[in-house]
């Protein structure tokens, strides 16, 4: 499965791993159903290495998942779904973007650089 971002500087697939990443492929397809990220900016960008986007508040501190819309502000994050052979060192790879283990709410980065 995957989706289609349209953002100010072009189009952007996203492939998505539902078997793999349940909670977060559900999270960010239901984030973009309700139109979450409209007119969310790439808050960070790091030339050759990354951009940061998905904070309604365009400063890199909010955003929420679609789990707190379900079930209240205790489950504004939801765990992580990390999988050992889901790389995330190519150019265009997405992946979640958190502030430390199981805080992922609705913020991703996006890859610009290949890694070794």
């Amino acid at each position: 499965m995957a989706v289609l971002l349209e953002t100010s500087v072009g189009e952007m697939v996203v492939d998505l791993f539902v078997d793999e990443c349940p909670m977060t492929c559900k999270n960010f397809l239901k984030l973009c159903k309700i139109k979450y990220y409209h007119n969310c900016l790439f808050h960070t960008i790091q030339k050759d290495f990354l951009v940061q986007t998905g904070d309604p508040t365009n400063t890199g501190t909010g955003g929420d998942s679609m789990y707190k819309f379900l079930y209240g502000d205790q489950a504004r994050f939801f765990d992580d779904e990390i999988r050992p052979k889901l790389k995330h060192n190519k150019v265009g790879t997405v992946a979640m973007a958190s502030a430390g283990e199981n805080l992922n709410a609705s913020q991703v980065r996006d890859n610009k650089k290949n890694e070794q």
